[in-house]
């Protein structure tokens, strides 16, 4: 055989594995669903602190700490999503 030839060869073989593997699907509107549940927290949060501010008289203290927190858990959801999510970059390299 030639080198010509066992490079046809192993390029083959490689295609052949590639075609094999599983494909993972990228989950549709992951960016977006992400921007509703943090902007979701977010608002969610004011409307808790606004509420609490009215019933302990706290204005502006209860709004001030739900925004603080909203925040803070709106980008925790949103990284946990991002972990969770398939990673393209992965499925390039292999």
């Amino acid at each position: 055989m030639n080198p010509e030839s066992e490079k046809l060869d192993a390029l083959a073989q490689r295609i052949r594995q590639a075609e094999a593997k599983p494909k993972r699907k990228a989950e549709p509107g992951l960016a977006r669903n992400a921007g509703y549940d943090f902007a979701g927290t977010v608002v969610g949060s004011v409307i808790i602190g606004v509420l609490l501010d009215r019933f302990f008289g706290t204005t502006p203290w209860c709004l001030v700490g739900m925004v603080v927190m909203g925040f803070v858990s709106g980008i925790m959801g949103v990284w946990s999503r991002m972990q969770k999510a398939p990673d393209k970059q992965d499925e390039d390299t292999e």
